[in-house]
């Protein structure tokens, strides 16, 4: 199934839930700004330009990704040979619906 550029959520569903927590969230919050202006970032660079600790952008991330509004697709290679991964915008629409009868 190809990747949808739309984002169906029903107020019902716990996946509403979680997408209103990760939006509340002012670290989420700074994290979402900064991909939008900068495109893509690293953990550790994300961290850097926002003064905060890596540990933070590490737990916040992982938020964004389980509400799909944050990918990692992409990655390089740090000098210790471990994968760094890319973070960016999934860039979807949300549209919230009445659950379906």
């Amino acid at each position: 199934m190809p990747d949808q550029p739309f984002m169906l959520v029903s107020l019902e569903e716990a996946k509403a839930k979680k997408l209103a927590q990760v939006l509340n969230n002012e670290t989420c919050t700074k994290i979402l700004n900064f991909l939008a202006t900068e495109k893509e970032g690293a953990e550790s660079e994300i961290a850097k330009k926002l003064k905060l600790p890596l540990s933070t952008v590490h737990y916040n991330l992982k938020q964004l990704v389980k509400a799909k509004l944050v990918v990692a697709d992409e990655y390089h290679y740090s000098e210790k040979g471990r994968e760094v991964l890319h973070y960016r915008l999934a860039n979807k629409y949300i549209i919230i619906a009445p659950q379906e009868e």
